[in-house]
């Protein structure tokens, strides 16, 4: 059932393992088929005055709603045996955790992911990935009004899911993570790992075939040493964009080595440079036609298709 994920939002009374509101929404191929929406009791000692301002939430709202043992099996039905899926997941999958622990119930055993790790592989460099300002980022439309709701912010979230899947060309949640690094995170009765980001390698980024091939990158082996003023990720694409390909580390197929701040407190022992740049100078002189530029030179030939152009 890879087409099919629940996305899942909580609010809590105060802490974690206090969840007050629920609410979910069944997806089926990017297409939503179903929701569930509840309140949860707390006790009124449980509630804090910022948790009520936040969302709206008090002792009175939850007084008659279902305690955590029916809500939680009213959930878990729900889902059934599909991915939940939340925006920063850690919360929301610890409430359910945490809540059980509460009351002293097993864990339940499910699989989930996070579409805040998503959307930091998807559009890496975003000022903020908090989800209402993501969701105007991307053109989703929100109300400031329903902000805290919980079915309101699983749909929000949904949408943020199926923009990433739209990105990047996915076939769904599954081809998804696949594509961009992001592994399923996993709870158990005894025990579970996080949602997460694997190491991505260079190769994983993949040459653009319609870029411009008067580039002095194009079709190209680019590698990068050192700090960059970017994530070495964004550098990967910029290269890949212009139709080169990026490299994890120096060979003779190497065509450039893009050279940053070398911290000399990052380096072997002894050395002034990095083992990359070290390499990338026998390579020349052995006679390999590799050549090696300061980040400025990358940026310049990637704005000036012509690497002749005088320096401004």
């Amino acid at each position: 059932m890879s087409g099919c994920w629940v996305m899942v939002d909580f609010e809590t009374a105060s802490v974690r393992g206090t969840p007050c509101q629920m609410g979910a929404v069944r997806y089926r191929d990017g297409q939503e088929v179903d929701a569930l929406e509840s309140f949860v009791f707390q006790p009124e000692e449980l509630f804090n005055s910022f948790n009520i301002a936040l969302h709206g939430i008090t002792p009175e709202t939850v007084a008659n709603a279902p305690r955590w043992p029916d809500a939680r099996a009213q959930l878990l039905a729900f889902a059934g045996d599909v991915p939940l899926v939340a925006h920063n997941a850690p919360f929301d999958i610890g409430v359910v955790r945490d809540a059980s622990d509460l009351w002293a119930l097993e864990w339940p055993t499910l699989r989930y992911a996070c579409t805040l790790c998503l959307a930091r592989r998807v559009w890496p460099g975003l000022n903020s990935y908090s989800l209402l300002l993501l969701c105007a980022t991307l053109g989703i439309a929100t109300d400031r009004r329903r902000a805290h709701d919980a079915l309101n912010d699983a749909r929000l979230a949904g949408a943020v899911l199926q923009a990433a899947i739209d990105h990047s060309q996915a076939g769904g949640l599954d081809d998804l993570l696949e594509r961009v690094g992001v592994i399923f995170g996993d709870v158990r009765p005894d025990g579970w790992y996080g949602c997460h980001a694997r190491a991505l390698a260079a190769s994983t980024i993949e040459p653009n075939s319609n870029a411009n091939p008067d580039s002095p990158f194009y079709e190209k082996m680019v590698a990068f040493t050192g700090e960059l003023a970017m994530v070495r990720r964004e550098a990967w694409q910029l290269v890949a964009a212009a139709g080169g390909t990026p490299q994890d580390g120096v060979t003779k197929k190497t065509d450039f080595l893009v050279c940053g701040y070398q911290d000399v407190w990052k380096l072997a022992t002894g050395e002034s440079k990095s083992q990359k740049l070290r390499r990338a100078e026998e390579l020349h002189a052995e006679g390999q036609p590799i050549e090696i530029l300061i980040e400025r030179d990358f940026f310049r030939m990637l704005s000036e298709p012509d690497p002749r152009a005088p320096l401004q």
